[in-house]
This record gives C-alpha cells, sequence and structure tokens, in this order.
C-alpha cells in the first residue's frame, strides 16, 4: 500500500507540475510569399519547392519549424517588413530594400518573354518593346531597363501589372485571349507552369533578360523588424556553405529540375 501510494503521489506530482508548466512548443520561423514554383510551391506537399525546402533543412539543424504560407506577392513584402511574418521567399535586393539578406544567395532567376507559339515577335532590346502589349507582375524585378519602360507613363497604356493571388494565371490567360502580345517572367517558373497546365504547344520564350547579381539572386529575405533576423540569415548562410560542400543542395535542386547556379557559371 505504501508503494502504491508513493507512485501514486509522484504521479499526481508530474501531472500538476506538467499542467503548471507545460513544455515548450518548438520555435517557429514562418515565411511568406506568392506562388512561385519551383522555387515556392503549394504549402504540405512534398514538393514544396527547393527554397522551402532549404529554409526547412537550415532551421531543422537548430531545432526550429518552417511555418510556410501563399499570399500575393506585395503584401507578403509589406507584412514581412512591418514584422508580422519572419521573412519572404524569393526576394531579390532590390524588390526588398531594408530587408536581412543571407550573405549568398537561394536562387537565381532569369526572366524571359513569353509568347504564344504562333506569334513571330522576339526581343532584342528595349526599342524591339515598341507598339508591344506587356503583361509583368507588380512588385518583381526585372532590371534596370525594364522597369524604366514599365513604369514611364509614356508607355502606360501597353503594360499590364498583374497582381492578386494567382497573377501568372491571369497573365497566361491574357495571352490567350490576345489581351497581352507577350508576359514577362521567370524561365524556370513558367517553364514549370506550361509542364503542370500542359501548354507545352501554347507559349514559347521569345529572348531573355540579362541582368546583374543584383535583380538576378533572390533570397529567402527577413524582416529588418524582427529581433531573430540577423541570427536567421547566418544560419540560411552556414546551411549553404556547408549544403554545396557535401552536394544536399545539388539534392535539393536535382528534385526539381535545376542545376546550381554557382558551379554551372563557373564552367
Amino acid at each position: 500500500m505504501r508503494y502504491i501510494a508513493v507512485t501514486l503521489h509522484v504521479a499526481m506530482s508530474t501531472l500538476l507540475l506538467w499542467l503548471l508548466c507545460p513544455p515548450l512548443k518548438a520555435e517557429t520561423v514562418t515565411l511568406v510569399a506568392d506562388s512561385w514554383c519551383p522555387y515556392n510551391c503549394e504549402p504540405g506537399s512534398d514538393a514544396p519547392g527547393f527554397m522551402v525546402e532549404i529554409a526547412q533543412r537550415a532551421f531543422a539543424e537548430h531545432g526550429v519549424e518552417v511555418n510556410y504560407r501563399i499570399m500575393p506577392w506585395l503584401r507578403a513584402l509589406h507584412a514581412v517588413q512591418k514584422g508580422t511574418f519572419d521573412g519572404v521567399i524569393g526576394a531579390s535586393k532590390v524588390e526588398a530594400p531594408g530587408f536581412k539578406f543571407p550573405a549568398i544567395a537561394q536562387g537565381q532567376m532569369r526572366n524571359g518573354f513569353w509568347v504564344e507559339n504562333s506569334s513571330n515577335w522576339s526581343y532584342s532590346g528595349i526599342s524591339s518593346l515598341r507598339d508591344l502589349r506587356l503583361g509583368v507582375i507588380g512588385g518583381y524585378s526585372y532590371g534596370e531597363q525594364i522597369e524604366a519602360y514599365i513604369h514611364d507613363q509614356v508607355n502606360a497604356s501597353r503594360v499590364t501589372i498583374l497582381s492578386g493571388d494567382d497573377p501568372l494565371l491571369r497573365g497566361a490567360s491574357m495571352l490567350i485571349r490576345k489581351r497581352i502580345d507577350a508576359l514577362l517572367e521567370d524561365e524556370y517558373v513558367m517553364r514549370h507552369w506550361i509542364s503542370a497546365n500542359n501548354f507545352q504547344n501554347r507559349f514559347v520564350l521569345a529572348g531573355s533578360v540579362q541582368n546583374t547579381d543584383m535583380f538576378s539572386e533572390v533570397y529567402i529575405a527577413f524582416s529588418p523588424a524582427g529581433a531573430r533576423s540577423d541570427t536567421y540569415t547566418r544560419w540560411i548562410t552556414e546551411y549553404m556553405n556547408e549544403a554545396r560542400h557535401t552536394g544536399e543542395l545539388a539534392e535539393i535542386l536535382h528534385k526539381y529540375g535545376i542545376d546550381d547556379w554557382v558551379i554551372d557559371s563557373s564552367n
């Protein structure tokens, strides 16, 4: 009886301690972006995007969970800037001034002009955009020359700035309905979208935009208002260096049909 009483007392004490001091929840970092697959794709899926997987593995090394959410791009940037969320996925340094960036990029974009396959137009410089109805996505960085063209009021009637929950779908629909003549979008993203929607015979690449690293390198960028942002950027940088050395980064990228831009450019 004494043994039972002691055991019961210990059990009750343990329960009381748990009730008064519940186990600490794991630290969570919340990252947001609009859907931009293969950089960031469907939350909770087996293929959430290569930049999401980079974040998940980098933070897992420190016992931190990643909460990844989809929202319109401009809203995501604004919310992270205020500190509502911790970071944004897929931002260039031009798109997110004042944010905290890892020392090395987590991706490299290359924007291209996409047209219907019956089109004879091709991009050959800013002058070739004259008389072209162009669709672009609001808040994205396209390079100094292209952005100067987009924001020049002289060209306002020929430029459609897309926004909302699925601007890529809206832009592709406008191409099909011939409301625009060309859509400016990252080549990896558009190729993925074309494949996923069986439009291989509908759209073709009609030229690419050549940009400096300032416009082409993309990052998991953290809030300037976040108390842990400097730590998070350091963790991402450390993981990128380690994963590139061990081959783990190549493994992640291969899953999405991406080559390592750093190794590729050095060959």
